[in-house]
């Protein structure tokens, strides 16, 4: 989660798909490629009924994420405990 956090702070916006490459070397090995993109499509999810991050356009199928407030790290360390 903080590794989203940080990259949406750094460059505006993500895709999924810059969000796997992120992530994926970082998830457990034991995972398959298809469980992989299920998990960090999940953690996205979450974070977005969180209200950390939030769709940046109006095309929830294939748009950017973009973070929700601008201090998210407060919320984001509460959810974490």
């Amino acid at each position: 989660m903080d590794l989203i956090i940080s990259y949406l702070q750094q460059f505006g916006s993500g895709t999924k798909a810059d969000f796997i490459k992120l992530l994926g070397d970082k998830l457990s090995d034991v995972l398959d490629e298809k469980q992989k993109i299920n998990k960090v499509r999940n953690l996205l999810f979450s974070m977005n009924r969180h209200k950390l991050i939030k769709h940046g356009d109006g095309n929830k199928r294939t748009g950017t994420w973009v973070l929700a407030k601008d201090d998210v790290t407060e919320t984001s360390s509460l959810i974490l405990s």
